[in-house]
């Protein structure tokens, strides 16, 4: 079905690459007015480019998602550009080194919750009184496998992306009388800008057993059943439905979209 998104304004935090930038195109692709966020412009430029190459409307504001000051101007920009906000997409987020809590250091760790957990605070907070203006909303928190189990060497990431789930879950109480959703989309390993380098240096040697302790074979053949690792495109259908009408008996939730990783 087109248009799903129609007439919806939406802002995608770390909307320059990955899962982050499939979900801002598609976005546009099913009617939505895009509003993009993040750190480095030229990747942002480039997501807007593609929208506007098929017809979209995109814009982009250079904005830290752990600073109180910047994620307000984001948000009025928005505002100010389209006239409301109907979806938040909270997708920026960091990956700390694959170390265990011994080598972590407090930078890392602080960097990463501040980033993935308080990031996804900041942002709701300042999108949701515009949404209570639109008369409801959906707010899509980008988590991730990491959340629900324990992974070796992974304390820190796996810790705020726990946070942003229960985060998840309390805001979803707390604003359904408002006809404001909230839902996350939970991944298994797909690759983006955060994981490049190690999938590259796994595919290398595809039996060579890699931190946090498995070898590419295994992680597509064995860890997820379909046989192979997802695509931002996978995580921008499932947020597609928790944005729109079709999921509006929605919240709380969190849909896994990991091959079958968690069903093991």
């Amino acid at each position: 079905m087109p248009d799903r998104l129609k007439g919806k304004v939406a802002v995608v935090t770390g909307g320059g690459t990955g899962i982050g930038q499939g979900t801002a195109t598609t976005f546009a692709r099913e009617g939505a007015r895009v509003a993009l966020c993040g750190r480095t412009e030229a990747t942002l430029q480039d997501t807007v480019g593609m929208i506007e190459a098929e017809g979209g409307d995109a814009s982009y504001t250079i904005c830290d998602v752990s600073k109180a000051d910047q994620v307000q101007n984001l948000i009025e920009e928005t505002v100010d550009r389209y006239g409301k906000l109907d979806i938040l997409v909270n997708n920026a987020g960091l990956r700390a080194s694959i170390v265990d809590i011994l080598d972590l250091t407090e930078e890392e760790w602080n960097q990463t919750f501040n980033v993935d957990a308080k990031g996804s605070w900041l942002c709701s907070k300042y999108a949701i009184p515009e949404m209570r203006k639109a008369g409801g909303g959906s707010i899509i928190m980008v988590s991730s496998i990491s959340a629900h189990i324990g992974q070796p060497k992974q304390g820190a990431y796996n810790s705020a992306k726990a946070a942003q789930e229960l985060l998840m879950k309390c805001m979803a109480l707390d604003f359904a009388p408002d006809n404001i959703r909230v839902n996350s989309i939970c991944p298994a390993w797909v690759p983006v800008a955060q994981n490049k380098e190690q999938l590259e240096e796994m595919m290398s040697n595809p039996d060579r057993v890699f931190p946090p302790g498995v070898s590419y074979r295994t992680l597509t053949s064995k860890l997820h059943p379909i046989g192979r690792l997802g695509t931002a495109e996978d995580c921008a259908w499932a947020a597609v439905y928790l944005a729109s009408n079709e999921s509006s008996w929605v919240t709380g939730s969190s849909l896994f979209v990991d091959g079958g990783y968690t069903c093991q």
